[in-house]
């Protein structure tokens, strides 16, 4: 059903990455009546896994058909992506840089120290905003001689996207070949870009699935405009205008701000691992299994409905000291 739909649209080139599809688990946790499963994306191959394997496919492809000698990107001081990023440079055999706000670190766990040793290049921005940071080092690296690709935070521009637009029918293959059917779709959203390329995919369906993410970083506004923008551009790529299903996204879960844990998502962090022996971070898919946790326990339907929360991994964060210091107050 889905083969010939997706085979009918103009993918541009992709570098194959993901080695098939990711796994998806059914949680055995006691929070309702409504099945839960996990869409294990911190399972992907590669430099611990995680969802931004499935964007790298095609901006990674681009670097390559520009035959950028240098990628440059930005993100956290504990940013998946740039870890990843990092990772897939180095199979590629192209240098990177990874431009972070703030001071050069003086410890370097989690994520970072991937980053190490991965070979990239890390660059503290100081108080200069990331995205003029990154532009100011690749027109200077212009200058000696380079020729970098840019990818942008998160990995979320168009291009990136179009890895969850694939990944949405990837799911909705493996549940009815499982005998199962999703109703609800949940995931922590950052830069936009995976709930962009899910909603794109939803569009296409005739009856949509419910969309909910949960914002870890920005307003609601903001990243609900950013999300629709993105999505109608994916649609737009693949000749495939359409009006796009409504989606919601919630503020309700981010705590005190980005990167910054809260009480429930260190605590439901915990409950996963013991429960289902699934890793979540606490600054980010945590806050999302927390918002699913509240949404089973208040849940105003009359009839069970199958959850699927979207694990877009994150896992090695915890072994930052200011993470696991934390979570050890709760252990």
């Amino acid at each position: 059903m889905f083969n010939s739909l997706l085979e009918s649209l103009p993918f541009p080139p992709r570098v194959p990455l993901m080695g098939g599809p990711t796994p998806i688990q059914k949680s055995r946790l006691a929070w309702g009546d409504d099945p839960l499963y996990w869409k294990r994306d911190d399972l992907t191959p590669y430099g611990l896994g995680g969802n931004k394997l499935r964007k790298l496919e095609f901006l990674m492809a681009e670097a390559l058909s520009q035959r950028a000698d240098l990628i440059i990107t930005s993100g956290a001081s504990q940013s998946n992506h740039a870890r990843l990023t990092a990772v897939v440079s180095a199979m590629m055999k192209i240098p990177s840089v990874i431009i972070i706000p703030g001071k050069t670190p003086t410890e370097w766990g989690g994520n970072l120290l991937l980053d190490r040793l991965a070979g990239a290049e890390i660059i503290a921005c100081g108080e200069e905003p990331l995205d003029q940071a990154v532009e100011r080092i690749s027109a200077e690296r212009r200058l000696q001689g380079h020729h970098p690709y840019t990818i942008p935070l998160g990995g979320s521009n168009v291009l990136g996207s179009l890895g969850y637009f694939l990944a949405f029918f990837e799911l909705l293959k493996q549940a009815e070949e499982q005998g199962w059917t999703p109703h609800t779709l949940v995931c922590s959203v950052g830069s936009a870009g995976t709930l962009a390329g899910l909603v794109a995919a939803n569009a296409l369906l005739p009856q949509p699935l419910h969309l909910l993410g949960v914002n870890v970083v920005q307003s609601t506004d903001q990243l609900h405009n950013r999300v629709k923008k993105l999505a109608a551009e994916v649609l737009d790529l693949l000749h495939a205008p359409c009006p796009l299903p409504p989606f919601e996204v919630t503020t309700d879960f981010i705590g005190p701000g980005y990167g910054l844990s809260t009480p429930a998502s260190s605590k439901v962090l915990i409950e996963c691992l013991r429960t289902d022996g699934v890793l979540f971070d606490p600054v980010y898919t945590a806050k999302g299994v927390a918002a699913v946790k509240h949404l089973m326990h208040h849940k105003n339907r009359e009839f069970p409905e199958t959850i699927v929360f979207w694990h877009t991994g994150g896992g090695p964060a915890i072994f930052d000291q200011h993470y696991y210091k934390e979570l050890l107050s709760y252990a």
